[in-house]
């Protein structure tokens, strides 16, 4: 039997993991503690106030807060001149944050710049050289100010969205510039100045701008965000932006299913899932997917799987034949989240080739209270996966086969 050491969660453990997983519910990682819906996706004001979607999101899962856009963009040019406001732009996604509200009255609400190529800022705040702060700030007063005045005061504020495809150009010394007048004009004008998200470009460690913004002075930040999308997962600059951004909360602020109609929906589904569990595993708090909908068809459901699940969720650590820390999509990939006391386990089986024949999952402390409901997701089964009760082999493990390109979840309650 071959013995492997492998890290995860911060932690370094010898085992056995040859023909087993192992999972240690006593070991925690960071609690994701943020959820949120996507109002800058696709039509998702709409489908949000469809059909019951919102109270599936906001009663069932537990989501905490909405993400919402800032206009002034070529298409919505929401902020034609200093002081005014152009409601009509923004009465979709205010109409939605209002009933979010009624289900949810502690929504947190996080306004985050909109992308619109070199159209993302009205002419009047910038110059060749990307925005001016201060006219760039006195659109983002003007906007908190109209919320505030909608009864929808702003939590969470991102002044930049992925900076690689707007016009902007925010670097580190022109961000604070912005924040400083930012917080100069609201407290001139009475009102609520939210935390500061940054710097939430397309791809982690991009220029350096952590670290320049570490030499420039960190305390216009209060969250660290970004994104990390599946075809681009560079962990190593992942790890390095977390490390700059210290003990603040670090959210994942749009997560991405990069699929396109031609593409094997498998192999889309598990570099979604792994580019969401590198930053569960790297100790990320908050996360929120782009373009979420209603379960209907197989991508749908698979992303619903990954989410509820994961809500007030505790990472916990795993170890697995092809070690917890593998990169390659082919070989067996679980994890383990504790959400109060059930326990979802998943193993993402994606080479064409290889059964896991009666494999066991065991549990280093803790009894398995009732019994165990698998999923199973796979080639020309149905989207909403294939449901099968079974009771555990012994009250700290229990077997299963996962067949050749196959997403399995398994869930059940825990007596710790």
């Amino acid at each position: 039997m071959l013995r492997v050491a492998i890290t995860v969660l911060g932690l370094c453990v010898s085992a056995n993991a040859y023909d087993e997983v192992v999972v240690f519910p006593k070991e925690k990682g960071v609690k994701i503690n943020r959820f949120f819906y996507d109002f800058k996706s696709p039509s998702a004001p709409r489908k949000f106030s469809q059909n019951g979607f919102a109270k599936t999101l906001l009663e069932d899962y537990g989501f905490h807060g909405i993400r919402t856009s800032i206009y002034g963009t070529g298409k919505k040019p929401a902020h034609p001149e200093p002081g005014v406001v152009l409601e009509e732009y923004y009465r979709g996604e205010t109409d939605g944050l209002k009933l979010a509200q009624k289900i949810r009255p502690d929504l947190i609400i996080f306004a985050s710049k909109k992308l619109d190529g070199t159209e993302s800022f009205p002419e009047w705040t910038k110059d060749g050289n990307g925005v001016i702060p201060e006219k760039y700030a006195i659109l983002v007063t003007d906007y908190l100010e109209y919320m505030e005045k909608e009864g929808l005061r702003v939590d969470v504020l991102a002044i930049d969205n992925e900076r690689r495809f707007n016009e902007g150009d925010i670097m580190p010394d022109k961000h604070r510039s912005i924040v400083e007048e930012l917080r100069r004009l609201m407290k001139k004008r009475g009102l609520h100045m939210p935390k500061i998200i940054g710097h939430e470009d397309f791809a982690m460690g991009r220029d350096d701008w952590m670290k320049r913004f570490e030499k420039e002075g960190d305390d216009t930040m209060d969250i660290f965000g970004g994104h990390y999308y599946p075809e681009w997962r560079h962990l190593d600059r992942l790890k390095s932006d977390l490390k700059y951004a210290g003990k603040r909360e670090k959210w994942h602020t749009e997560l991405h299913w990069d699929s396109k109609p031609a593409d094997d929906p498998f192999m889309v589904a598990t570099k979604a899932y792994l580019a969401l569990w590198d930053c569960t595993d790297n100790g990320m708090n908050a996360f929120m997917w782009w373009d979420l909908n209603p379960k209907k068809g197989l991508r749908n459901h698979l992303m619903h799987a990954v989410t509820a699940p994961l809500v007030n969720a505790w990472p916990i650590k795993v170890i697995d034949p092809d070690g917890s820390e593998t990169v390659d999509e082919m070989e067996l990939h679980t994890r383990a989240f504790l959400q109060d006391d059930t326990l979802t386990i998943y193993a993402v089986n994606l080479d064409p080739s290889k059964a896991w024949k009666d494999l066991r999952f065991k549990f280093a402390s803790g009894r398995i209270v009732g019994e165990v409901e698998g999923r199973q997701w796979a080639d020309g089964g149905p989207a909403e996966g294939k449901v099968r009760s079974f009771s555990p082999f012994t009250r700290s493990s229990f077997r299963v086969d996962l067949a050749p390109r196959t997403v399995n979840v398994f869930a059940f309650k825990i007596n710790r």
